[in-house]
């Protein structure tokens, strides 16, 4: 569909610039119903220390498991979390 066109690459932009190994089919199949649960994601080490500018240097970083809620039906009242 024309929304699942836009929403797929919006939510890709922002979860792959802190993951290494996302696959926007992950995405795809879970995201319309409004459930997304990824799991053993690899994180940017580059990126996180850039963006947290802290004095200290990361070895290595993983996610065992990012679960995000989009309510769909209910955009305006929910918080996306």
């Amino acid at each position: 569909s024309m929304l699942e066109s836009y929403i797929t690459p919006l939510l890709m932009s922002y979860v792959s610039k802190y993951i290494n190994n996302i696959d926007p089919s992950d995405l795809n199949l879970s995201v319309w119903g409004g459930d997304v649960v990824l799991k053993n994601l690899e994180l940017k080490l580059d990126v996180l220390e850039q963006e947290l500018d802290l004095p200290i240097s990361f070895l290595s970083g993983r996610i065992h498991e990012l679960q995000l809620h989009i309510p769909w039906t209910a955009l305006g009242s929910e918080p996306c979390v």
